[in-house]
């Protein structure tokens, strides 16, 4: 009886170690399916957030845990869950936010100092169990940043000048008629707008060719950028000639600024090495409510008395003054020692 005894515990000792073994290849062949479904997930830009209510575990994808420099297992996870969601700047807010994008894909975009910025598009699902109770929540990570910066660069060809970098022709119009004329908060229309070409650039081009007539250009776009400082809008129209608009309506404003783009343009053009003094004719006018086209006509009238007068100067025309009045400020400026 005895014998029968430790056969049976034998056995039993047998069946048990067989059956670990069976469980561990499961186990191993479960961990050799989870690395394939995360690797296969990383190559589709996937990365996935899994919350299993009972154990109140968030259970994080490698790249997704890489990514947002967090453990792979959050434990406890409803603890923080709501302070994470309200502040933007918590390490779990991206997670949380993920698992309640139950509805539409919502758009995400993560900053962090010293990295490029990356956008996702977030949706999480939801598994219940048959009363209808959630069990498990998986939010997923969609990466649209190539997708994104390739939209962006298209955007940029279409919009801005290849040789300058500032708006192109069609972008530069189409703003202009939105904006120009367009009632301000405090009830009020007006601004400052700029017209300008090179001095003699048919001359430039023959002297320097082509490239030399590009680096021309690129400069006075630069002497553009480095005297509005940030404001305003900036375009070129086409060819040699540029257009430059600032919600202002200070004639010193526009006179500093003119200044300064005379005082660019020399000075950039020197420092491209080009072998002319590059200089600029420039006709600003003061707005007075008008629309585009009519605020492109009175910036062309002070633009060509500005060529009437010698070139290399600007002249600007006041709100409600024409040609003969810009003309004669032009010729009281010079005559002023």
């Amino acid at each position: 009886m005895e014998k029968i005894f430790y056969i049976f515990l034998a056995c039993a000792f047998a069946g048990l170690l067989f059956y670990i073994h069976l469980l561990r290849r499961q186990v191993q062949r479960l961990g050799r399916l989870t690395r394939f479904y995360y690797r296969v997930s990383s190559s589709l830009g996937l990365m996935t957030v899994g919350y299993a209510v009972s154990r109140d575990t968030a259970t994080l994808s490698p790249d997704c845990a890489h990514l947002f420099h967090l453990p792979e297992e959050l434990p406890q996870f409803s603890r923080t869950r709501e302070a994470a969601r309200a502040d933007a700047s918590h390490p779990l807010h991206p997670v949380v936010l993920c698992l309640g994008a139950f509805s539409d894909d919502v758009p995400y975009q993560y900053l962090r100092r010293g990295e490029a910025p990356r956008r996702f598009l977030l949706k999480s699902f939801v598994l219940k169990d048959e009363e209808g109770r959630p069990y498990y929540l998986l939010g997923v990570f969609r990466d649209i940043t190539r997708q994104a910066n390739e939209e962006a660069r298209l955007v940029a060809r279409a919009q801005f000048d290849g040789l300058t970098r500032i708006h192109n022709s069609g972008a530069t119009r189409s703003w202009m008629r939105e904006h120009i004329g367009r009632l301000r908060a405090d009830g009020t229309r007006g601004g400052l707008l700029f017209l300008l070409d090179v001095d003699h650039f048919k001359g430039v081009n023959d002297t320097l060719g082509h490239q030399g007539g590009d680096r021309a250009l690129i400069c006075v776009a630069n002497a553009l950028r480095k005297a509005f400082a940030g404001r305003g809008f900036l375009g070129r129209l086409g060819g040699d000639e540029f257009i430059a608009y600032l919600d202002a309506d200070d004639a010193a404003e526009a006179e500093k600024l003119a200044c300064a783009i005379h005082e660019n343009a020399r000075r950039l053009g020197r420092e491209a090495g080009l072998p002319i003094d590059l200089t600029v004719s420039i006709g600003c006018a003061l707005l007075a409510g008008e629309d585009y086209e009519a605020a492109y006509k009175r910036a062309d009238r002070a633009l060509y008395a500005a060529k009437e007068q010698g070139r290399n100067t600007h002249v600007i025309l006041h709100a409600g003054e024409d040609y003969e009045a810009a003309e004669q400020q032009e010729t009281e400026r010079r005559d002023t020692p």
